[in-house]
Formats: C-alpha cells, structure tokens, sequence
C-alpha cells in the first residue's frame, strides 16, 4: 500500500512564530507511525521545508493510497487544507487520516466530508491497525474493531473504544528516520544547534499544570524508553545534535542516572537539548552536572513568572526561588538556559518591565515570552473559555492575546515587542558562561551559530514590532477591545479548538 504521511506548513509564511528562527524539529510523530508498517511503501513530506506545490506534485505523481497528517493547535488549518487538496485530487482512491493532539482532543474539527478518518490518543497500533485493514480491501466505512478511532461511516460519525495507552516504550520499533530525506535532515535545527536529530525517550508527564493539557493526553502517566533502549537508537543516529522531546524528560532520577551510565560504557558522546522543569534542577545539581558531562548542552524549562502568586494559580508547583536556583545551576555548569516566560492580558506597563528585570537577574541565555493563553484542551481554557476573543486557532499560538488585554493592545504588543533588547544583558551573561565552561560545544556549533544569526536578523524587524502582532489580528480581533470594552460573553465562531503544549 502507497502511504504519504504529511507535516503541515506553519499557517502563514511570514508570521510570527517560534518556528521562524528557534527550532524545527525533525516528524518524529509521522516516522514513528511509519515505523509500524515496514511491509508498505511511506514516504513522508515536510510542508516546513517544501515549496506549496510539492504536495499536488506528489499526489498525482505517486497516487497515494493513504494520505495521513499529523496536526498540533496551530496547524489545524493547514493539516485539514492537506487533506482537502488529497481528497479533491484523488477522491475516493485515497484514504484520509489525521492523528496528534489536537484531532485527539477536539475530534469536531475534523469532522469533514474530506477526513476518512481520526486518530484518537496514541497512533502507532491504531495506525497499524488501519492500515492492515484498507491493505486487506475492508470496507473504509466498517473500522469499529479497531479501538483509537473516530470515523466517517455510512450513518454518520462514529467512535471506537478508547485505545489503552498500557504498551511499553521498548516494545515500540524505533521511528522509521531512514524515511527522512536526507535534505530535510540539514534543516533541522535548535537555536545554534544543527543540523539536529530528534528523538523521545518518554511520553506524559506527571505534573497537572492548568495551562497545558499533555498531562490529560497522556492520562496522567509518564512512560519511559530505557536507557539501554535509548542508547541504541543514539548510535544509529549520525548527527552530533539531538533534540530529546519528552515532554519532561528531567524527572526520573534513577532512569537518567542509569542514562549516564550506558552512555559512559558505551562511549557515545553527543550533544543533547532537551525540556525539564526549574525545581528539579535546583534540587538535583550533582545529577545535573553529571548529565552536563554526557553531553546536556541546552534545557528549555516553563520558567513561567516571577511571582509566586502567578505560579500558585498555574498550578505550576515551583517557586521563584527554585527558578532562581535553577538558573545558577545551568550557567555555572555551562548548559544553555531557554527560558519560556509568560505575561498575562492583565499586566500593565510596569508589568513587563518588572519581568524583564527578573530575567536579566536570573540571568537566561534564551528567554521566550509568551502570552498566557488558555489553550484548548486545558483547565484554564475550561475556566476561561466564556472570556475568549476568538477561537481562530491561527492566534492560539502563545504570542497573541486571545483573551482582553488590561491596557490597549496596541500598548499590550509594543511592551512584549520590547523583551528581545530588553533582556539583552541576561543573554550576555548567561552566553558567555557558556562559551567559557563548554567552548567545544560552541567551536562545533559555529555553522549552527551563523545559520541562528543569519535567520535572527531576518526576523528581528518581526519580532521587535508590536504592529507584527496586531496585523496578524486583522479581521479577526478588534484592536480597540480591552478588559473595559470586551462583552462578558462573545458569541464564536466554531472554528478551532485544540491541543496544547507547554514547557514544563
């Protein structure tokens, strides 16, 4: 069976966007499905890094007989624009599928005469499960044996049986990366850290915060890949960077302490970044530099606020104190400290600058601030939702307001535009650490550095602009609403809900 399974563009080129200039990470949702279907021919196709008529070229060149698409909140437009253009090509012929967080957690944004089929929770056996059954010539419209699935039948949308997630992460093939074009792989890329590979050593996190909804995706479990698991698929892996996705991978001390330890004896010597929350850190400084020796360059942490009051109320179970420890942690052992950092649509002007003042204190290599955004799918969404100013996924990106702003957003959007000069002398701190306790790192990364420095300056003329943010609202938000003028309740548009991803 011909199988293309498709990563969807960003929603608009040219927008603001973290994709633009701080990391693009490899598929590893579409080649760890491929990886369950050996027997048929995938091939995979990165919409980030194809011209717009690479798909139509494909599809009618190839005939696929599946076409899947994975898809995050923002990339609902596009992953539903994948399967439209698969559907209007080659109708019935081609089977549709759509799998990821968001179709998992608001499967009625798919709901289309265009989509075939949802994949509900995790897509490995599910995904195998279907492709077996279309393989065998079973009626597309008859899956309900097959757990995991929300699908198109002749009456009708129906839904199978929730799909355990009880399977162990080794049992799991490593993802197909072969699949990978190997001029995709050059792209691939985490600030100055490139070309990078990418890879996930554990699913879930144990953490309940109420702005993120990986927490219920994964039903409040976190799973594990073993180290000697993990170790395997490093030394197929030929790229001196690799990106661990997990979603907290600095959580279990026993498992990465055993980490270390293959690593030692089997001698591989890589470069990692990876996400762990501030308070582990700050507890665990010896394991820290022990990881540090094995390679940990970079740990992006959801450092969140600077105030312990705002930390309560996201339920974040950290502290200033421990955000503060955990930054003297990382630049005294060199790793390269991202920070994600959040304002909140009630901060006034002093606000901001409070805030910025508290990144230069802690002193973050790579701080990112973000909007307080109640994306759907989370607690917060479920407190706030009657608050909403829109539901155009296109905004739940973490750098719009989609809540009313205290003060105008004009005003809101020109503050936040300030943080990328405005935290500069943390950077300068944090950098130069850095560069002084790990120069191998930064002597390896200098094609990395140039490619950082060249798409930095391209969009810095976006980013340090509060007008970018407010053109992308155009049509879709007033400017003019603020806490004062916003209704109580605003009737929506049922356009996009969605999933979540936060730093943890």
């Amino acid at each position: 069976m011909r199988v293309l399974l498709v990563q969807p563009a960003p929603f608009e080129p040219g927008r603001l966007g973290l994709e633009n200039v701080i990391w693009l990470s490899e598929p590893v949702a579409l080649t760890s499905i491929a990886a369950m279907i050996p027997e048929h021919e995938v091939r995979l196709l990165d919409m980030r890094l194809e011209p717009d008529t690479a798909l139509n070229e494909l599809l009618l060149g190839w005939r696929p007989e599946l076409v899947g698409v994975t898809s995050m909140t923002t990339d609902c437009y596009q992953a539903r624009a994948v399967l439209e253009v698969a559907k209007g090509t080659l109708g019935d012929a081609c089977f549709t599928l759509v799998g990821g967080h968001h179709p998992t957690l608001s499967p009625e944004d798919f709901e289309d005469d265009t989509v075939d089929a949802i994949c509900l929770g995790e897509g490995e056996e599910t995904f195998q499960q279907l492709v077996a059954h279309l393989a065998a010539g079973g009626d597309r419209r008859a899956l309900g044996a097959i757990a995991g699935l929300r699908h198109r039948t002749a009456d009708g949308w129906a839904t199978t049986p929730k799909r355990a997630q009880s399977r162990t992460l080794d049992s799991f093939p490593a993802p197909a990366r072969h699949l990978i074009p190997a001029r995709y792989r050059r792209e691939y890329f985490f600030t100055v850290a490139g070309p990078m590979a990418s890879m996930q050593t554990s699913r879930g996190c144990s953490f309940d915060c109420n702005f993120c909804a990986i927490w219920e995706f994964y039903e409040r479990r976190t799973r594990y890949l073993s180290a000697e698991a993990i170790c395997d698929r490093l030394e197929t892996i030929e790229e001196k960077f690799v990106f661990l996705l997990d979603d907290n991978f600095l959580t279990n001390k026993k498992r990465l302490e055993a980490l270390c330890d293959e690593l030692e004896r089997r001698g591989i010597q890589k470069y990692f970044g990876t996400q762990g929350r501030t308070d582990f850190i700050a507890e665990n400084p010896a394991l820290m530099a022990r990881l540090a020796k094995n390679g940990l360059m970079m740990v992006l942490s959801g450092y969140e606020s600077n105030d312990d009051d705002a930390l309560e109320a996201l339920r974040k179970k950290s502290t200033r104190d421990a955000n503060r420890r955990a930054a003297d942690v990382l630049r005294d052992l060199g790793i390269i400290s991202t920070g994600i950092f959040m304002v909140r649509p009630d901060f006034e002007e002093a606000d901001f600058d409070r805030l910025y003042a508290a990144i230069n204190e802690l002193g973050i290599a790579i701080p990112l601030v973000t909007v307080l955004t109640p994306l759907p799918g989370t607690q917060l969404f479920k407190q706030r939702q009657h608050e909403l100013l829109t539901r155009d996924v296109r905004l739940f990106d973490l750098l719009h307001a989609v809540l009313p702003t205290k003060i105008p957003r004009a005003r809101f959007y020109a503050k936040m535009a300030e943080y990328n000069r405005a935290t500069w002398p943390g950077f300068e701190r944090a950098i130069r650490a850095s560069v002084r306790r790990r120069p191998g790192f930064f002597l390896g990364a200098l094609p990395g550095i140039a490619r950082f420095l060249r798409r930095a300056n391209r969009y810095r003329p976006v980013v340090e602009s509060g007008e970018s943010h407010l053109r992308d609202e155009v049509g879709i938000i007033d400017a003019n609403i603020t806490a004062a003028t916003a209704p109580a309740r605003r009737k929506l548009p049922v356009v996009g809900d969605g999933a979540s991803v936060g730093a943890p």
